[in-house]
């Protein structure tokens, strides 16, 4: 997929960033401050990936560089990195700190809602205990549970 566009966008100036949040409408924005010398910046950069391709269409996901963007970083008070807003309408709705995957996903399905094409085939309460003692009641009602149970072990002979 070489020369594929990013789904993240790294922002290149004030002026770009201002243009971007002018023309999302709507969409709800992840904005990341990072620096390139920020190890746990690094660490999370794959996971946004993903997020950008798993909210496609629902939010942009933005990259500003502290070093090359400072006073975006003053504006928005940015004192530790990475530093994460949720931008709606042009109205910062949340901003928080920190590397891990699980509040950065967990904040953003607060105002965005779960991500899209992520479908399941678990059906709902399946592995509770009462899920579980109906599948084994099944199993034992039709049999299937000495059926699977009673057959001798094979041995291949080649």
């Amino acid at each position: 997929m070489a020369g594929a566009p990013k789904k993240v966008i790294v922002v290149e100036s004030k002026t770009n960033f201002d243009s971007i949040i002018g023309e999302a409408g709507n969409k709800h924005i992840l904005v990341e401050f990072y620096a390139t010398w920020c190890g746990p910046c690094a660490l999370i950069g794959p996971r946004l990936e993903q997020m950008a391709n798993e909210y496609a269409g629902r939010m942009l996901i933005l990259k500003i560089d502290v070093d090359d963007h400072e006073e975006l970083a003053i504006e928005y008070e940015v004192t530790s990195m990475p530093t994460f807003l949720i931008i709606k309408n042009k109205v910062t709705l949340a901003q928080f700190v920190g590397s891990n995957a699980e509040k950065v996903e967990s904040t953003v399905e607060k105002f965005v809602g779960k991500p899209e094409g992520i479908k399941t085939d678990i059906p709902e309460g399946a592995g509770t205990s009462s899920a579980v003692a109906e599948s084994a009641k099944n199993a034992l009602a039709t049999g299937g549970a000495e059926k699977r149970f009673m057959k001798k072990p094979t041995m291949d002979k080649k």
